[in-house]
């Protein structure tokens, strides 16, 4: 696949220890004049190995045919995990498994430079870290790992996990790495939990309420007489201590069972009255939960399952504010059909994803009128701008259509805008900035 704009990859060795920081400032010769409000619109080719990540912008996603053909190419060895400013003047771009960060200023179209650009996985020791816009001003990197714990006498008896985290918080002006970042972090869950086997295997998705960071987990319950993880029958967050990164603990419900991290979409997100609506998806069911003060608040239960009346999974979701969220969900009362490939070459399946909007003040919900065969694990944004919520929606391998919703309305009909070509095998839209 030709591209107009590909970004050039310079080996900048500019180090500002400790930080191992390198930038390169309008290393491609591109200059001119920043452009904002602006949407980025986001494109993937390959969800495995040897992808690309192409971004272009667009003024109107109204009208028009929006082509995957243009565009800038991102940095990714996998797909590229992108955030924008709120004024679209910026791009923010995770090259993930090489645990490097670019800065784009945005000059309009398919036209961007590069400005800054961190090598994150030299101070927090690994290159697969994630990464999250947490506000204007500072983004979160983070990654965990788990680790199981023999006795020392004769290495057979289990203990417990060791459940290690990496967190550094970014300065998105300088993109450097604030003090206090850490690859050492201890997490503790307790230990009546920690013995039975429980522990955290993923981090992502994080936000900020009060002086606290929640991570979205993924959790497992290990077996020690089979020496393998097994379904957990509880749902966890992990809490640190903003912005010192200490007393890294984890809060924990027997409410509701499955992973609270995603995959690509946002899980969590604070409303108005300070409170994180945390999506959990497992065992064939989604749930919307509500964490206040550090704890999982019983008394907030948003059943998606129930209220949809079949079998369903997410990887997150959308908050348009006041109580209402969008959110991407798989079918599973569907046949699976076949999105693309997998790292060796074999055929991938899924069930078709639809869309519906949530309504946490009156506990209801909306199946909206989407295209059929939709493939959404891979999908990152989405924008809501002037009480219109906007998504990109093309079937797999066929044409599709940005969709425009009225935050305001329980229709089930949204409007189609711009076309959106070029999807193909394994080639699809991923994200509107």
């Amino acid at each position: 696949m030709k591209y107009l704009k590909r970004s050039l990859v310079i080996a900048a060795a500019v180090f500002a220890l400790p930080l191992l920081y390198s930038c390169s400032d309008d290393d491609d010769g591109i200059s001119g004049e920043e452009v904002k409000n602006d949407f980025h619109l986001a494109f993937a080719s390959g969800s495995e190995a040897n992808s690309a990540t192409i971004v272009q912008g667009v003024s109107d996603l109204s009208s028009g045919i929006i082509s995957s053909q243009k565009g800038h190419e991102l940095e990714s060895a996998r797909t590229a995990r992108i955030f924008a400013s709120a004024d679209g003047s910026t791009i923010y771009s995770l090259n993930y498994t090489e645990g490097t960060i670019e800065k784009l200023s945005y000059l309009g179209g398919d036209l961007y430079t590069r400005v800054g650009r961190i090598d994150a996985s030299v101070p927090l020791g690994v290159k697969s870290l994630r990464f999250t816009k947490l506000n204007e001003e500072l983004a979160s990197l983070h990654y965990v790992r788990a680790t199981p714990l023999y006795d020392s006498e004769t290495g057979e008896v289990y203990q417990k996990h060791s459940v290690i985290a990496s967190i550094g918080i970014l300065d998105l002006e300088t993109m450097t790495l604030l003090e206090g970042y850490n690859k050492e972090i201890e997490v503790e869950l307790g230990e009546e939990l920690s013995a039975l086997g429980y522990y955290i295997s993923r981090i992502d998705a994080p936000v900020v309420s009060g002086s606290k960071l929640y991570y979205g987990a993924a959790v497992s319950k290990w077996n020690a007489s089979s020496g393998k993880a097994e379904a957990t029958d509880r749902t966890f967050t992990l809490v640190v201590d903003y912005p010192s990164l200490t007393n890294a603990t984890a809060i924990s419900t027997t409410a509701v069972k499955g992973a609270t991290n995603g995959y690509r979409t946002p899980t969590q997100h604070v409303n108005e009255a300070g409170e994180i609506l945390q999506l959990v998806s497992g065992n064939e069911e989604v749930h919307i939960v509500k964490i206040k003060d550090g704890q999982y608040l019983s008394s907030f239960d948003y059943d998606l399952s129930n209220l949809l009346g079949k079998a369903v999974a997410s990887n997150g979701w959308f908050y348009a504010g006041n109580g209402i969220g969008y959110i991407p969900y798989e079918d599973l009362s569907k046949d699976k059909i076949q999105i693309g490939v997998n790292p060796d070459g074999e055929p991938s399946y899924s069930a078709m994803w639809k869309l519906a909007r949530m309504d946490f003040n009156k506990g209801t919900v909306v199946d909206l009128n989407v295209p059929d065969n939709l493939w959404l694990t891979q999908y990152q944004s989405s924008v809501v701008r002037d009480g219109i919520f906007y998504i990109a929606l093309s079937p797999v391998g066929s044409n599709g259509n940005i969709y425009m919703f009225d935050v305001d309305s329980e229709s089930p009909d949204g409007t189609p805008g711009a076309g959106i070509t070029g999807t193909g095998a394994d080639q699809y839209y991923i994200g509107i900035y």
